[in-house]
């Protein structure tokens, strides 16, 4: 059991959080990309933050989520969705209109985000402030765009593409609904990252929207990543509890570590073996050379032969004997 509380902390232990955060930062060479790529370290991260913040995700999004729905559903019944994709309009959808619903409806999550700040658990600002520490220190500037790649883009816009994944919903939204989610939670990466859509792209339209809410993202992530109570890494690992209900996925996830780590090993044997054959095989063709060239020239009968280098994969090699005598 301490392995698993090792390996897969829920609440207390904070080696793990950290060591990934650690990871990300220095295998990631522009901190515009950092948690792009879903590696085990981003793995175990979204898994820590999904346990520890499913409370906080619930009351803050539940509510706001459910009236979103209910407005677009009585759009629906009218035959007006809410789109923003240019490729995708129809004759009967107003863009604008649609643009004031998203920029609304955006405004209305930020809000209620900004809202539930302080029931936000301690453990994930104080990681959230370690990864801006730890951002910044490397790549200046970079702090609250990096804390946003985590807070927002894997772990809030992720449960409102998909609440009922998350325990925020009971039954499936509607086709229109499921739509305004997907475009809600792209907007709000946008927001979170600063980025702005490209040119002549499909959701270019988006970015005033994108503007006018920037200034109240950096706030959110100012605060969620402000904190510096840090007395619950003191506390005991051993008092960590692992749900029955966790350990197969846990076990899934140390067995697909294990079969990376044993196939990297592989690949090194192999790749140590092909660099073993092509050494003997260049000291054969050197020997060769250099005996073919010495008695055809007299040389080897009048200073004799150059000794030849030892081979440094005989067990048996002493560099001191390769010395000419």
């Amino acid at each position: 059991m301490p392995m698993l509380c090792i390996l897969f902390p829920l609440q207390c232990s904070s080696s793990c959080p950290i060591s990934a955060f650690t990871a990300q930062v220095a295998n990631t060479l522009d901190a515009s990309t950092m948690f792009r790529r879903n590696n085990m370290s981003l793995r175990l991260l979204k898994a820590h933050l999904f346990k520890v913040g499913a409370e906080f995700l619930k009351s803050t999004l539940c509510g706001v989520l459910e009236r979103i729905r209910d407005a677009v559903e009585r759009d629906a019944e009218r035959g007006l969705l809410l789109e923003l994709d240019t490729e995708r309009l129809t004759p009967k959808d107003d863009l604008q209109r649609n643009l004031i619903a998203m920029q609304a409806h955006v405004a209305a999550v930020i809000e209620e985000i900004r809202n539930k700040v302080g029931e936000v658990p301690k453990n994930m600002c104080a990681l959230f402030h370690q990864l801006r520490l730890l951002s910044e220190a490397r790549f200046p500037n970079s702090g609250l765009r990096v804390v946003a790649g985590l807070f927002i883009v894997r772990f809030m816009a992720p449960a409102i593409q998909a609440p009922q994944q998350h325990g925020l919903m009971e039954h499936p939204p509607s086709p229109p609904v499921i739509r305004a989610f997907r475009l809600l939670a792209e907007v709000l990466r946008a927001i979170g990252l600063d980025q702005r859509f490209a040119a002549r792209s499909p959701l270019e339209c988006v970015n005033v929207l994108v503007e006018s809410q920037s200034r109240n993202m950096r706030k959110v992530l100012v605060a969620v990543s402000d904190s510096k109570d840090d007395s619950w890494q003191h506390s005991d690992p051993k008092l960590v509890k692992v749900l029955e209900k966790d350990v197969p996925d846990l076990l899934r996830v140390i067995v697909n570590k294990m079969e990376i780590i044993e196939r990297h090993a592989y690949l090194q044997e192999q790749q140590h073996e092909e660099l073993r054959g092509s050494f003997l095989r260049l000291r054969a063709a050197v020997a060769d050379l250099t005996y073919s060239a010495s008695y055809s020239s007299g040389v080897g009968s009048r200073y004799g032969g150059a000794a030849l280098a030892g081979n440094p994969y005989d067990p048996a090699y002493d560099p001191g004997l390769t010395s000419p005598s």
